[in-house]
């Protein structure tokens, strides 16, 4: 989209995700680039950069959801004053949201959707980006697009790509097919791919080729003795392979406490400097319940951090707690998926007072803090479920799969899982049971019947 259609009017665009989560990721991401961008050489330069949008909202805010209802404010009779609409994380955009997206489109305006097609479609209906890219791998692009595009970019399209028979859906797609959160040749890289691929036997050959980025830990769920390693890594991580466990953050929680009579912009640069580090490793987990899912590795891992003297208390609020909204609170300025960080400010006249610490999410390396008692609608996340870190990504990941089969894993919540690490990945499974090869199997199969009328 271009920034204006005349000198007088600017271009009106908006940006928009699923989930407040992905929306604050987004509108930090946007607006840290804008305010880097090198505009010097342009005419009237910080007039362009005042013209591109920095403000994201979610879906349902962006078209006026109704309480206790389905419909929204702003529908085909009453459509959105936008002439584009640029959607992140669509992934997780499910078959209903779309259908209103789009009837609240101005005929004229611009719709561009970013995710990726392979990750864990919307928990409701619809696999809509899937559906829409699933010939992206192989292009289909027609000569004329070829041309065009050579044209306008200089690049050129691999022959591979080129279909003179290519839909003109085809021609709207651009699947990037370059990682820069890891290397296709990594360790990451390679396993994300064969999962990806559906072909188990590649993801066990990958992990035994001693790639210095991935590892695997497993338990023995029949010994006493079993979980040892699964607790290593998670207080302590992987230290000779550099790999973070969660000691990590709370010792710079404790070693970089500042006096009490630190300004504001010192507690914040300490709440900065804990949040970062906290996003050196995330432990995932397919389910929710049982002793795999989060209700019941979430007590544990905090026991364990509390034996080793980490953090004072496993239960309640305690410095230290890692926090996620479940709920959105537009009062508090919080979205559903913000994480955040329980921390003892110390007082002037002594003492300390407990506040949650969450990134201000503007792009400028705020914090915004908030007293436990306002947060409502919170749960430790000690171990994250992979559906609730989409849109997130962390230096060191591990993926605690359970020891027996469920439904709910699959070859797209693998992926996700293995794709939310930057540098580092561990694999935590029960011993003998088989179950990465079951998931990587199985894929989520929804037919909605959205590209019939592409045939």
């Amino acid at each position: 989209l271009a920034l204006a259609d005349s000198p007088a009017r600017p271009l009106r665009i908006r940006l928009a995700a699923p989930t407040g989560k992905a929306a604050a990721r987004l509108n930090e991401s946007i607006a840290g680039a804008v305010a880097r961008l090198d505009l010097a050489g342009l005419p009237d330069g910080e007039r362009v950069r005042a013209a591109i949008p920095v403000e994201v909202t979610t879906l349902h805010r962006l078209l006026g959801s109704r309480p206790d209802t389905r419909h929204f404010r702003h529908h085909a009779g009453h459509p959105l004053g936008v002439d584009g609409l640029v959607v992140d994380e669509a992934s997780m955009v499910d078959l209903e949201m779309m259908a209103a997206v789009l009837a609240a489109l101005p005929p004229e305006a611009r719709l561009v959707l970013l995710g990726d097609k392979d990750q864990l479609a919307s928990v409701e209906a619809g696999a809509v980006l899937g559906e829409l890219c699933r010939r992206a791998n192989e292009g289909h692009y027609t000569p004329e697009t070829v041309a065009w595009l050579a044209g306008v970019t200089g690049e050129q399209v691999p022959a591979s790509l080129v279909d003179a028979a290519g839909t003109p859906l085809d021609q709207a797609v651009a699947m990037l097919r370059h990682s820069h959160r890891f290397s296709s040749t990594s360790g990451i890289g390679r396993l994300a791919a064969a999962v990806n691929g559906g072909e188990a036997g590649a993801a066990e050959a990958v992990f035994a080729g001693l790639h210095a980025d991935l590892a695997r830990v497993e338990v023995d769920t029949r010994a006493a003795a079993g979980e040892a390693d699964f607790r290593r890594l998670a207080v302590d991580g992987t230290p000779s392979a550099g790999r973070e466990g969660y000691r990590h953050y709370l010792e710079t929680l404790r070693n970089t406490r500042p006096a009490a009579d630190v300004d504001r912009a010192g507690i914040d640069a300490w709440a900065a400097g804990v949040l970062a580090a906290h996003g050196q490793f995330q432990l995932l987990c397919a389910l929710r319940r049982g002793p795999w899912g989060v209700e019941g590795l979430n007590p544990r891992i905090a026991g364990w951090l509390r034996e080793a003297g980490l953090i004072d208390a496993d239960e309640g609020w305690y410095e230290g707690r890692p926090v996620l909204v479940t709920r959105n609170d537009y009062g508090l300025g919080l979205m559903n998926g913000d994480m955040g960080i329980t921390l003892a400010l110390p007082l002037a006249g002594g003492g300390s007072q407990l506040r949650v610490a969450f990134p201000s999410g503007d792009g400028r390396n705020g914090i915004k803090w908030v007293l436990p008692s306002r947060l409502q609608a919170v749960e430790t996340v000690f171990a994250l479920t992979v559906h609730k870190s989409q849109g997130s990504e962390f230096t060191h990941a591990a993926l605690a799969l359970p020891d027996s089969l469920n439904p709910i894993l699959t070859r797209e919540l693998v992926y996700t899982g293995i794709t939310r690490a930057r540098s580092g990945f561990t694999l935590v499974d029960a011993a003998g049971s088989r179950v990465l090869e079951q998931a990587v199997a199985r894929r989520v199969l929804r037919l909605s019947g959205l590209l019939d009328g592409f045939a």
